[in-house]
């Protein structure tokens, strides 16, 4: 394949950070872009250089050939727009989560199973030089066992989309999924978690109305990864300030990992082990990495005919990870988790 035609799918606010990165691609040639209002399309389409632009996906993935879909679109139209390209057999990088319930998640991976095609989603962490260091490090036993890791990421939450705040939105589904994403790429699948999670807030002021607060802005997971392996995530909207000098941190039996700054967004490692008996910073320079470029890295992928070090797998299980931390708050019993994903794989793919 020389260059991969890609459509984008909703042109809000995300679509500024992710249309520079693709178009910045030699492996990519950006051939539509749609969104519901379709004044928004146009100035997207001329902004960016892109000769189609639509205000319906049926009649843009009717009339254009493409060979990736990237949907930026709100939670609530991830799974029916990702169904919709994966039954034409189409590729599909999504915005995160690829679902907002287990069932949808694994139609929409059977349906790319049956159709040959990808299906992966945000976040793209796991693509930072600061995440494969660290992966690597923790992979040659450096620090011995990795048995504990802690991730902590929140803000004081968006004063637009009313979806945030209603059932299926949430600071878990919003935020937590960078950190359950990254500690389960670093530590493995994860077996079980309990959790508690509440709206702190009730009531919030968004797009300018009084909004009653429905999903999680608050919310707490021990994450169970098996053979004494352990996890924490807090994260909500409720972080008015939040100290960013590490926010993600591994612990081992012969010393220990800190990402400084937040995953999707890393500005060094500081590593410590008993042999050095000092804490040393490596890994500040993030390369070409940036948070909006999964889906250029997995244009370029399918352009040269590699295997991403994505998985669709596991986006699902993050997806599970999150429902299943729901269901932990409000029973207050501790939920089993049946999914997984090619780890060793993944791990694989970074270290080799």
């Amino acid at each position: 394949m020389s260059k991969v035609r890609v459509a984008v799918v909703g042109c809000g606010s995300v679509s500024h950070s992710y249309l520079p990165q693709l178009k910045k691609s030699a492996s990519v040639d950006v051939v539509a872009v749609c969104d519901n209002q379709i004044e928004r399309a146009k100035k997207h389409a001329d902004e960016f250089g892109v000769n189609a632009y639509f205000d319906d996906i049926d009649k843009m993935l009717g009339e254009v050939k493409i060979d990736l879909m990237v949907n930026l679109t709100s939670m609530n139209m991830h799974a029916p727009f990702n169904k919709k390209a994966l039954e034409k057999g189409i590729n599909v990088w999504c915005e995160k989560p690829i679902a907002t319930n287990l069932s949808d998640a694994y139609e929409l991976l059977d349906i790319a199973k049956q159709k040959g095609v990808g299906m992966w989603g945000a976040p793209c962490t796991l693509l930072s030089p600061q995440y494969k260091q660290m992966s690597k490090i923790i992979s040659s036993g450096q620090i011995g066992k990795a048995c504990t890791a802690h991730g902590l990421y929140g803000w004081e939450g968006p004063s637009w989309g009313q979806w945030f705040y209603k059932k299926g939105g949430g600071a878990l589904f919003d935020l937590g999924i960078y950190n359950i994403t990254t500690l389960t790429g670093l530590l493995g699948p994860v077996q079980s978690v309990v959790a508690m999670a509440e709206a702190a807030i009730p009531e919030r002021i968004v797009d300018g109305e009084l909004t009653k607060v429905e999903a999680d802005d608050n919310t707490a997971i021990i994450m169970d990864h098996g053979n004494g392996v352990m996890s924490v995530v807090q994260t909500g909207f409720v972080y008015k300030h939040q100290m960013d000098d590490w926010t993600i941190q591994v612990i081992g039996t012969e010393g220990t990992l800190a990402m400084e700054g937040y995953d999707w967004d890393p500005k060094g490692v500081r590593v410590f082990t008993s042999e050095s008996g000092k804490w040393d910073t490596i890994a500040q320079d993030q390369g070409d990495y940036h948070w909006a470029g999964g889906a250029t890295y997995v244009a370029e992928c399918m352009a040269a005919g590699k295997q991403p070090i994505f998985y669709g797998e596991h986006a699902l299980h993050a997806l599970e990870i999150m429902v299943a931390t729901l269901k932990a708050a409000e029973t207050g019993r501790r939920v089993k988790i049946e999914s997984t994903f090619p780890w060793a794989e993944h791990v694989a793919g970074i270290t080799k």
